[in-house]
């Protein structure tokens, strides 16, 4: 029990890098806790924590125990959540992570749906760019990630992946509306509103025009794709995105997803990820069942 304890109040101080933080969180006087990990650097022979002017930084030590210690008390809640269900049947929360075009529609409709079959389950939803949702999900914060990516990555495992390349949005009035399919020249010749760097989108489009010697000076740029969306959907702007983005638009605003010749484009792939090695709850792994369904049936078959 004492370890059990000491590890929760270990991974609140890595979690907010402070113990007065970590003491308002938990609810436990400060000393209480700095007492508990100083028996954990007592017992592992190092220190866990740098003792900084602003706060407490994990020493390598430290990184490595808390890499343990998120998912020894992730699985311990896991069984215990397990042994509650068998007296509550259906509660349980899901935390997902994902990308900021997910919130708009596509998550809110696969939860509303969940819910009506099972209305005792609760949900929390984060967004952020890949790389927070990533990070959400290797230290814990959420169950579940749901974002595109363009590189395998090896700090969280991959529950289900789909290729979802990157597409056109237009109104049905732009001029290459009739095109089956675009090319990069095309795109160029009209006004882009793209999302800010440090998407997919972004990342991949740069690379294209630098492989392809050209250059994109877009007439938007924001980090909210629904902007985006209304944005070319009443100005006629092309906007650079995922067909699965465009769900639940509005007739006076729907826009066409156009595929794009350019194989780098093809290349992205949208991903369910959870924390390494994780055992996941009974009310986190049958949801996850249910979204890999509903993102398979958003989008088009590999």
């Amino acid at each position: 029990m004492l370890h059990g304890i000491a590890l929760r109040y270990f991974v609140e101080v890595a979690r907010t890098g402070s113990l007065s933080a970590s003491s308002e969180n938990l609810h436990v006087a400060v000393s209480a806790i700095s007492r508990q990990i100083a028996k954990l650097e007592e017992e592992v022979g190092t220190p866990l924590f740098e003792r900084m002017p602003r706060g407490m930084v994990l020493t390598e030590s430290g990184e490595l125990l808390a890499q343990h210690a998120r998912r020894a008390l992730m699985d311990a809640d896991a069984v215990l959540n397990e042994i509650s269900t068998a007296h509550a049947l259906g509660s349980g929360i899901v935390r997902v992570g994902c990308t900021e075009g997910f919130t708009r529609y596509f998550l809110p409709s696969v939860f509303a749906t969940y819910h009506a079959a099972h209305p005792h389950k609760r949900f929390v939803l984060r967004s952020g760019t890949p790389v927070q949702v990533e990070h959400w999900v290797a230290t814990g914060e959420v169950d579940l990630g749901l974002a595109f990516t363009t590189a395998p990555s090896t700090a969280v495992h991959v529950e289900f992946s789909v290729n979802a390349p990157v597409c056109a949005l237009l109104r049905a009035s732009h001029p290459l509306a009739r095109k089956d399919v675009l090319t990069l020249d095309d795109l160029l010749e009209y006004p882009v509103a793209v999302l800010e760097r440090g998407t997919t989108v972004r990342q991949l489009i740069d690379l294209c025009c630098s492989i392809r010697g050209r250059h994109l000076e877009p007439l938007m740029t924001s980090n909210n794709s629904s902007a985006m969306h209304q944005f070319a959907a009443l100005g006629g702007a092309i906007t650079l995105g995922s067909a699965i983005a465009l769900q639940g638009m509005q007739d006076e605003y729907s826009l066409l997803a156009k595929p794009i010749d350019e194989p780098l484009l093809n290349e992205r792939r949208l991903q369910i990820t959870a924390m390494k090695e994780r055992r996941l709850p009974p009310s986190v792994d049958q949801f996850l069942m249910a979204l890999k369904d509903a993102v398979t049936a958003s989008l088009p078959p590999e």
